[in-house]
């Protein structure tokens, strides 16, 4: 990954030189613009878990769960571009590509029931549980494409480019969530002398990331307006459609808690901790299953290895379209 630098900035020494040999024009161009993405598995997932918790809803469990789906994009980018006669062009660009999606996902179980354990003795035992999530997904590329464009030239200042290449989408995506959960059981005994109380409470929050990367190859096609504003400056309009499909993001993952735990009668007995640990694995696609209902829903896990014989690795793609607004300047001789 290192080298890759140096060889595109051997690449453009070449272009310029061939542009100072043979008179063709050299134009650079930077662009801004906002695209969308299908996310593959991770949008699926995210689909599945909201899914989940609305099916699971009532007989004492309660959830809500705002984390949308992560298809919006910005990018940013540059490109260098030699005009290799009236008609084609020859592009190398080198661009950003940044995606987010955040929210907060909450869950209630209350459960009440009594125990018998002798005749003479029934338990009260009251359960509840609460959790918090505050999940963050970022991602990002850098794809370093190289494209081919068919040139028509209209009347006045404009001209129409068609064009189509392929490149490489080094990628990285990051999950960070905050979380705590606090779990409750109180049992009571009525006795003769008065009530009896136990107390099991377990409270824990933490920081959770997994960092994982992926690269691949993709294709891609696009059409744009270029405007002229002066001798050796233009304006560019341009959508872009590309296929990336981006298999087998592996990384690590790291979580660092602290806990309380109170328990014994009236809760007479408390201890506290911290836990860390991390591990290395992959994203897989598997299959989370409503015991209520019976549905099931495509999920994403990080795991060292296959959850289940069924299970894939993720396909987080890039696959999708951006529009870009650009500025660029040329010089060197015309063709």
């Amino acid at each position: 990954m290192r080298t890759r630098p140096k060889l595109c900035l051997f690449i453009l020494a070449g272009l310029v030189f061939r542009t100072g040999a043979s008179g063709h024009q050299l134009s650079f161009r930077v662009y801004g613009g906002l695209g969308y993405s299908s996310g593959g598995d991770l949008n699926r997932s995210i689909a599945g878990w909201k899914s989940y918790y609305q099916g699971r809803q009532g007989g004492g469990f309660s959830s809500s769960y705002d984390l949308g789906e992560m298809h919006g994009a910005a990018e940013l980018g540059a490109e260098a571009v030699l005009t290799l006669s009236r008609r084609w062009s020859l592009s190398l660009g080198v661009g950003y590509v940044r995606q987010s999606t955040s929210g907060e996902i909450t869950t209630g179980t209350t459960r009440s029931e009594v125990v018998a354990v002798e005749p003479d003795e029934l338990w009260t035992v009251d359960f509840e549980r609460t959790t918090r999530q505050n999940p963050a997904y970022t991602r990002t590329a850098v794809p370093i494409t190289l494209s081919l464009d068919y040139l028509l030239a209209g009347r006045g200042r404009w001209t129409l480019r068609l064009g189509a290449g392929g490149g490489f989408y080094p990628g990285r995506l990051t999950l960070q969530e905050s979380y705590e959960l606090t779990s409750e059981t109180i049992s009571d005994l009525e006795t003769a002398n008065g009530a009896i109380r136990f107390i099991d409470r377990l409270s824990t929050s933490g920081d959770y990331t997994e960092k994982t990367k992926n690269s691949a190859f993709g294709l891609h096609g696009r059409v744009g307006l270029e405007i002229e504003l002066g001798a050796s400056s233009f304006l560019t309009v341009s959508v872009l459609g590309r296929w990336v499909e981006m298999k087998g993001w592996k990384g690590n993952r790291h979580d660092v808690s602290s806990w309380d735990w109170t328990t014994g009668l009236w809760g007479a007995n408390s201890t506290a901790g911290t836990d860390e640990r991390t591990e290395e694995g992959q994203y897989w696609v598997s299959v989370l299953k409503d015991e209520k209902s019976g549905a099931s829903y495509p999920v994403l896990v990080f795991r060292d290895s296959a959850p289940s014989s069924s299970s894939r690795p993720a396909n987080i793609s890039l696959s999708g379209f951006s529009v870009r607004l650009g500025f660029g300047f040329r010089f060197g001789g015309k063709s």
